[in-house]
């Protein structure tokens, strides 16, 4: 590779500037500027990395630190050199088995076969690719099926009145900045929509709230009981300004501009969690609001609205009924054991 190429200038953190050019000569970035969000970019970028390891072994870096202190964006740029459109059919079938013997999870293959697709569809539009090789491609790379139960735990409802407790004690800026955030994340958002929700989304009048969700689709959630009064209790704190719903507080406990970021909003459960001895990630709230739900009898339809879930298949996933019903079976059927 000639040591002029664009490529081998490319920053270790992807900015907006650096993916635009490099969209420009490479299939890998035009796939994943096409993505809606930062999340999906990050994610999508991540699994053509891990593609590009097993398809050029020694070829990316292997991955140091997390976050901002990663390597993320040189592995990403390192992928982007890649010939992608000179694999072979072949090449892109052993893809897929090669993830398998590693022991990847199903969920993650299929994320970076879908990936690997998406990067031979940006090949075809920029004509480095026919379409017959690109069907054919794309035939090798099919989804790996699998049943699998959703991992994490539910949360008892006094798991979650400690946690919220431990907020409510705080009289700070904070504790009332935590509260509310902790409070839309057990109403069953994600932690990237409990950042993004603005001032403007809210009719306190209502309880009403428009929530963007993944791939900016739209939803209305409504805040009752305890939620509503831990974000009015937030608002009496922050005031009617227009922006982001939650703000940052600062050491000093004063608020400063800016909204807050789907990190923030998972150090927030952490740091409040850890203090009551509650393990628990954003998403076990999200997964227990389901679980209650149905549990409560609300039709998996309704649910599969409020989580934002694009088929009532995943909702599903979430249902703790069935385990009911299996242990009650279980229990009707004596075994005769006796300790001597």
């Amino acid at each position: 590779m000639a040591k002029t190429h664009p490529l081998a200038k490319c920053p270790a953190r992807m900015t907006e500037t650096a993916l635009a050019q490099l969209a420009t000569i490479s299939p890998a970035a035009a796939y994943v500027r096409t993505m809606a969000t930062d999340s999906g970019r990050r994610t999508m970028a991540a699994a053509i990395a891990t593609a590009a390891c097993v398809l050029a072994p020694g070829a990316i870096p292997a991955p140091t630190g997390r976050g901002r202190g990663g390597n993320a964006g040189e592995r990403f740029a390192a992928a982007c050199r890649l010939p992608w459109h000179q694999l072979t059919v072949a090449r892109l079938g052993e893809l897929r088995a090669e993830l398998l013997r590693a022991k990847f999870a199903p969920a993650t293959v299929n994320k970076v076969l879908a990936a690997v697709r998406g990067v031979l569809e940006q090949a075809w539009r920029q004509g480095l690719v026919d379409v017959e090789t690109l069907e054919r491609a794309k035939d090798s790379m099919c989804a790996v099926k699998a049943v699998t139960t959703v991992r994490g735990r539910h949360l008892s409802r006094l798991e979650l009145a400690r946690i919220l407790a431990a907020c409510a004690k705080d009289k700070s800026l904070a504790g009332a900045r935590d509260g509310a955030a902790i409070a839309l994340l057990a109403i069953g958002l994600r932690r990237a929509e409990v950042a993004s929700v603005r001032m403007e989304d809210y009719e306190r009048a209502s309880g009403r709230l428009l929530v963007r969700g993944k791939g900016n689709k739209e939803r209305v959630v409504f805040l009752t009981n305890g939620s509503r009064d831990a974000v009015e209790a937030w608002l009496a704190c922050r005031g009617n300004a227009p922006g982001g719903l939650l703000a940052q507080v600062n050491r000093h406990g004063r608020m400063v501009p800016g909204g807050v970021t789907a990190q923030a909003v998972y150090a927030v459960l952490r740091r409040r969690a850890c203090s009551v001895e509650v393990p628990c990630t954003p998403h076990d709230l999200r997964r227990t609001f389901a679980g209650e739900a149905l549990s409560a009898g609300v039709d998996v339809a309704t649910v599969q609205a409020i989580m934002g879930h694009s088929s009532p298949a995943t909702t599903a996933r979430y249902d703790r009924r069935p385990d009911d019903t299996r242990r009650r079976a279980m229990e009707a059927v004596p075994i005769p054991y006796t300790r001597a």
